[in-house]
């Protein structure tokens, strides 16, 4: 059962939803909250509007943003993990993505480079950067759009910029000790990476949203109406929003920057990627794809799907022009 004492602003809040049943006496966790009165969302979201307003966001613009219906808080995109124990050097948890790794994957590549060859050659003339590279990274991004997430962008990030409360580094801190069973000593290091970690966290989900009004009018749609993964990233390219503002190209030239459609996608990634140094050699193409997501495994993952597209490529181009070996006789 909820321990109501504990949760210092939440304490009313969760009173009340206790008793209209909201949250179930067997609940220990925040889970979906839906807050259908405006008065609780205001109180409930206060400390992330207050920094907002500090930051020189209207209290109108931010009210505009939680009266809406589709917005509310969701546990998920406040929860923080720690790592304590630091794998021996040289080591990795995975090389590469496995399940985005076979023949299934090299043929829907493929398949996405015929389908895009204008728009791939475009960008390739312009930035350098071959079709399946950008074809992978898509890939592994987006399955080239099937997955484009169903969060809320706004509903992540109004959520993240709480977690440096008193009370979500609490309940942060409770979900890390369970996974990590950590010593005395590791419980110190765990509660002073945690408390680093909230407050950056936190402070970038308040920039995001800081991001998201100073350039509302870029957005090829209500920012209510944008869902992206859990993490606040949306569009085919996967963007954030701070990213959107500074790199989304349109690439049909419609008059739009929307993520949501393949050639801005496109351009838009391939442009990123430009814009972070990538060039000719491998180190060049890898701090890239490292900038464009600060993993290891999804830069192995992305290098070594150009290469083996590369490969079946070739090998079906030169099947193609081999000529038939002539029969017996002939």
């Amino acid at each position: 059962m909820l321990n109501i004492k504990k949760y210092g602003f939440l304490s009313t809040l969760f009173l009340l939803l206790f008793v209209v049943g909201v949250v179930s006496t067997n609940k220990e966790s925040y889970s979906l909250l839906t807050l259908e009165n405006i008065d609780q969302k205001i109180q409930f979201f206060s400390p992330v509007i207050k920094k907002l307003e500090e930051k020189g966001v209207p209290y109108d613009f931010i009210l505009e943003l939680i009266k809406d219906s589709t917005v509310n808080f969701n546990e998920r995109y406040v929860q923080i993990d720690v790592s304590l124990r630091k794998l021996p050097k040289g080591s990795s948890r995975s090389n590469i993505y496995q399940k985005l790794v076979n023949e299934e994957a090299i043929n829907r590549i493929i398949q996405f480079i015929d389908n895009n060859k204008k728009t791939l050659t475009e960008v390739n003339e312009k930035y350098a950067i071959e079709p399946e590279v950008l074809a992978s990274l898509l890939w592994v991004e987006t399955r080239h759009g099937d997955y484009l997430g169903n969060h809320q962008v706004v509903s992540v990030y109004l959520s993240l910029a709480l977690a440096d409360q008193n009370d979500f580094m609490e309940y942060n801190l409770k979900r890390n000790k369970e996974k990590l069973n950590p010593s005395k000593k590791e419980l110190v290091e765990l509660k002073t990476k945690l408390k680093q970690r909230s407050k950056i966290k936190a402070n970038w989900a308040v920039n995001e949203l800081v991001s998201i009004y100073k350039n509302k009018d870029k957005f090829p749609m209500p920012i209510t109406q944008i869902y992206g993964s859990w993490a606040g990233a949306f569009g085919i390219s996967q963007f954030i929003p701070s990213s959107f503002v500074k790199w989304a190209q349109d690439g049909n030239n419609d008059g739009q920057f929307n993520l949501f459609q393949i050639e801005d996608a496109i351009h838009s990634a391939a442009y990123y990627l430009h814009k972070h140094g990538y060039g000719p050699n491998k180190e060049d193409k890898r701090k890239a794809l490292y900038s464009y997501n600060h993993s290891n495994t999804y830069v192995n993952t992305i290098m070594l799907l150009a290469q083996k597209t590369n490969e079946k490529m070739a090998s079906n181009q030169a099947q193609q022009i081999i000529p038939p070996l002539p029969s017996i006789g002939e």
